[in-house]
């Protein structure tokens, strides 16, 4: 998906990947264009990344087109990573759908960095299958000396249902805010 976050790309690559974007097209107010996803998806794709909400655009995409890129996924049986990261900033509303329990090849991440504000607390997660979580707790485990034990407190108390709610409400007034008087 494009525009998106780029790391994906390069990730992607830098696995020897080959990477066939389609496009979102702000003629129509940042929708994705499903006959170019349809197009560029194979039997040999092995995964369809897509950001919801879209960083940059701020797009939503709409439970028709989400329930299209899962088809499209599933007829190709390639695995679906969805950037969830944004959800619960949106600017028109106060929670975008999740992709969760549409699909059953599909990868959910998300964290407290963006919507939540949080950043510092390097603090996400992934929503899979039981087997991959079990696989990607290995190269967590690999890759992560230790968190912090004021981090993994902070992250929890950001969780707490009330609490995460007030967090959510005041990013969503900030970014509503700046949308309606950028200066």
């Amino acid at each position: 998906m494009l525009p998106n976050y780029m790391q994906i790309w390069g990730i992607a690559r830098g696995f020897g990947g080959t990477v066939r974007p389609f496009h979102l097209r702000e003629e129509d107010a940042w929708a994705p264009d499903l006959d170019e996803l349809r197009r560029v998806v194979s039997g040999r794709t092995r995964l369809i990344a897509v950001c919801n909400p879209n960083n940059p655009t701020g797009a939503i995409l709409t439970e028709g087109q989400m329930q299209e890129i899962v088809r499209i996924a599933s007829k190709s049986g390639a695995w679906l990573l969805v950037d969830e990261v944004y959800r619960g900033a949106e600017r028109d509303r106060e929670r975008t759908p999740t992709f969760w329990g549409l699909y059953d090849r599909l990868l959910i991440t998300a964290g407290l960095s963006k919507a939540y504000g949080l950043p510092g607390l390097r603090t996400g997660w992934m929503a899979c299958p039981p087997e991959i979580a079990a696989a990607c707790w290995s190269y967590k485990d690999y890759t992560t000396i230790g968190p912090g034990a004021l981090n993994e407190l902070l992250a929890r108390l950001a969780l707490n249902g009330a609490t995460s709610e007030k967090i959510l409400n005041r990013t969503r007034t900030i970014v509503r805010k700046k949308l309606s008087d950028p200066g």
